[in-house]
């Protein structure tokens, strides 16, 4: 398996979980006395369930390690390490070993299942490590749930909007913002570039005192002004719907960033 949705993962931890735990109750109930250390009793029937139990341990294992990569034991008494998925599933320890590691294996696996119910059950978990958790729905739904958490202004004034397919009226609501912030009238570009000004700045980041601070007001000041023209027609030469929706998307999450560093910014006096 390279991935797995998050409903059939945390199903087959919990499959896993249950079995260990059948797996146990014989392994206990088989063992010699009074000196237990392997089983003498069915033999066969835990030698079925330890099969099962470390195929599916081969599957599933990644997945297990991705939320926890911890799965060392060590004896307090003699320092011996050992690996507590092999042990738990395995038939050669001894139960000095196999009993705390079931019991460890079981504790854990219970934490990852809480973590697995926290997320989307569509989600995908990929397999690597490295890689991160994939979104199983479709791009339309991820867009629609993100919105809210878009800067107050822009997911109040441009979720009806976004919805409704008005995307170049949504795209442009950072404009009005910074109006609303810099009590300037005008548009774009212009707009930007009075609102930020180097020489009489309606908003700062600082007290420009500096060639670092004036340069985080310059580049901020471009950045908005470049927006502000190549969001002018912002959805020509699309292929289809779904392209223009993610397009506008991301416009829209360009506009969240400008709208929480104009609220970073601080008014400067000069009005116009």
């Amino acid at each position: 398996m390279n991935s797995i949705r998050v409903a059939e993962l945390l199903q087959a931890l919990d499959e896993f979980r249950e079995k260990l735990v059948e797996h146990r109750k014989l392994w206990g109930g088989s063992l010699s006395q009074p000196m237990p250390s392997f089983p003498v009793r069915n033999v066969d029937e835990l030698e079925k369930q330890s099969q099962w139990l470390t195929r599916r341990l081969g599957a599933l294992r990644p997945y297990m390690e991705r939320f926890d990569a911890e799965w060392l034991m060590r004896h307090p008494a003699t320092g011996s390490v050992w690996d507590s998925l092999d042990a738990a599933a395995g038939l050669s320890s001894t139960s000095q070993i196999k009993g705390p590691s079931i019991r460890a294996v079981v504790e854990k696996l219970n934490i990852i299942a809480g973590r697995l119910e926290t997320l989307d059950q569509d989600d995908l978990v990929p397999a690597d490590r490295a890689m991160p958790l994939k979104s199983g729905l479709p791009p339309d739904r991820i867009m629609a749930a993100y919105l809210s958490q878009l800067h107050p202004y822009i997911a109040k004034g441009c979720t009806k909007l976004f919805a409704d397919e008005h995307y170049a009226q949504a795209v442009k609501a950072v404009f009005q913002y910074l109006r609303e912030a810099s009590e300037l009238t005008l548009d774009g570009a212009a707009l930007a570039q009075q609102a930020f000004s180097l020489k009489a700045p309606i908003l700062a980041f600082s007290d420009l005192s500096d060639d670092t601070k004036k340069n985080e007001q310059l580049g901020f000041m471009e950045m908005l002004a470049a927006y502000a023209k190549g969001v002018r027609n912002p959805l020509t030469h699309t292929h289809g719907k779904l392209e223009e929706a993610q397009k506008a998307f991301e416009y829209l999450c360009m506009a969240s960033l400008f709208c929480r560093r104009i609220d970073d910014a601080s008014p400067k006096g000069c009005t116009g």
